[in-house]
């Protein structure tokens, strides 16, 4: 079958297998009267027929991760919202955290337990944790400004805050702890504060019962990770450096940059910006401990060196360097390599293997725009590449899993390498999958894709393909929707036809 003739009924019954998949129709209910009156060829009837054969035995499979609609028997302190009671019921509790959720969301599994966990933890404090079914209730959790899944937001006597903390259950206890409970200490001697590992910020104030200190207790609720104190004592102030005028206000940490005074007004936002910008290292490094202030940060322009501990200690210094002279413009991070729970995820998101030291830019945006270095470590050179980042000046890097060995299936595996021989392919239409492999709609239609490239399989003129779209990259194609199935005709320069 020639390019000019492209098999629109093949694709028609395509489409319609999908739509079947996804529950629009029944294909057992496609009758041999209903057959006859379409305008198909034998084969494409033959693919229907399959279709409605097959469908019969098969089993329903549920993918909703909660294993019932509503919070589970483990979440029993987790109360279940919907839009009609939303409103009264923040009137009636002054703290709530709420998590809109997908049920088939992967990630939304992962955190139930930790929520349920805190849920429980957090109920003698007065502060109730609830969950929103956001694909159920799709226009309330848009109004509410849901995008992706799951969203958590704090509200507190009603007003709405975005939770920025971490997903275990110690994390989500201590980010709404700090917003609901005392957040500033009153130091009466400075030993009891400086042992601490965490970073400190110490404000010398007239009075811990005035308005200064109500400005900074308020931007001690602001900002986790840092511990904050205040005294009027001026001889414990002396011993922070503070023995000038009040108010002062020092922030110290253990890592480079150990001392940052402020010297702006005395009010709440200039107060969280100091500490903000001042709390973290010069290089973060990367764990489960400081990757809520990697992801969470202000800061989108990101670096990250990926190197083993050897490897890092011979470059730490420019590293270092390059880093504080790209202070507030860009955030220097180093992902050991050794350690592998750290590691192996970031790695896996870049699609990057582990085998040598590498420097990747991105901005954590949602298009997650990144670039690979390719120079020495000098400090020149990396002052330069972040002049060029900065600047836009970079050739994006767009990841790409390994081609497979073999790729004989009925439904081509596609990467972003292989992209433009298979999906470009001029000779042939190609039908391309995009999917997540912890989406659940993608496992539900995964049986019916597979049926429709058997039965195409022998059809030379079509291609049924799939591709990973959390690992791979196409210039110019959005891939943050799963499932999205694209009909790419074997037309030069076509533009792709969206199934789902």
């Amino acid at each position: 079958m020639g390019r000019g003739s492209v098999t629109w009924q093949v694709v028609w019954v395509g489409a319609l297998l999908l739509v079947i998949s996804l529950g629009g129709l029944e294909a057992g209910k496609l009758s041999e009267e209903d057959l006859a009156e379409l305008d198909l060829t034998e084969e494409e009837r033959a693919v229907l027929r399959l279709q409605g054969k097959e469908s019969d035995e098969v089993d329903d499979f549920d993918y909703n991760p909660l294993g019932k609609k509503g919070a589970g028997p483990d979440e029993e302190d987790v109360v279940v919202l919907v839009p009609s009671e939303f409103g009264s019921f923040l009137k009636g509790n002054q703290y709530v955290l709420v998590q809109f959720h997908a049920p088939w969301c992967g990630h939304c599994a992962k955190l139930t337990p930790e929520f349920a966990k805190a849920a429980t933890a957090l109920k003698e404090k007065d502060v109730v944790l609830a969950k929103v079914d956001a694909v159920e209730h799709m226009d309330f959790a848009a109004d509410e400004g849901v995008e992706g899944y799951p969203t958590l937001y704090f509200y507190a006597d009603g007003v709405k805050k975005p939770y920025t903390g971490g997903r275990s259950s110690d994390e989500i206890i201590s980010w709404v702890e700090r917003r609901i409970g005392p957040t500033v200490s009153i130091i009466k001697s400075a030993e009891e504060v400086l042992e601490s590992e965490n970073p400190i910020a110490v404000a010398y104030l007239d009075s811990v019962d005035g308005n200064d200190a109500q400005e900074f207790i308020g931007a001690a609720t602001e900002e986790d990770g840092v511990e904050f104190h205040m005294t009027a004592d001026a001889e414990v102030a002396k011993k922070f450096g503070l023995d000038k005028k009040t108010p002062a206000l020092v922030l110290l940490k253990k890592e480079n940059e150990k001392v940052a005074i402020f010297d702006g007004l005395f009010e709440t936002k200039a107060i969280s910006d100091f500490v903000s910008e001042n709390k973290l290292p010069l290089v973060i490094t990367f764990s489960r401990e400081t990757a809520n202030l990697v992801f969470n940060a202000d800061i989108k322009n990101q670096m990250l060196l990926f190197a083993n501990p050897s490897e890092f200690e011979k470059m730490r210094e420019n590293y270092e360097a390059a880093a504080k002279s790209s202070k507030k413009k860009i955030l220097f991070v180093f992902v050991d390599l050794a350690d592998v729970d750290a590691a192996s995820p970031v790695l896996e998101f870049f699609a990057l293997d582990n085998v040598k030291t590498r420097l990747l830019a991105y901005v954590a945006d949602r298009s997650v725009t990144k670039y690979l270095y390719d120079g020495d470590y000098s400090l020149d050179s990396l002052k330069q590449f972040s002049e060029k980042f900065l600047a836009g000046n970079l050739i994006p890097y767009l990841k790409s899993q390994k081609p497979p060995a073999e790729n004989p299936g009925p439904v081509k595996i596609v990467v972003a390498s292989t992209f433009k021989e298979i999906v470009l392919d001029e000779t042939k239409d190609v039908i391309l999958e995009i999917y997540a492999p912890w989406c659940g709609a993608c496992k539900s239609l995964e049986l019916e894709y597979n049926k429709l490239g058997e039965a195409l399989k022998d059809t030379s003129s079509i291609v049924v393909a799939r591709i990973d779209g959390t690992k791979n990259e196409i210039e110019g194609l959005q891939m943050d929707r799963y499932p999205t199935v694209l009909f790419y005709p074997a037309t030069k320069n076509a533009e792709p036809v969206s199934f789902v």
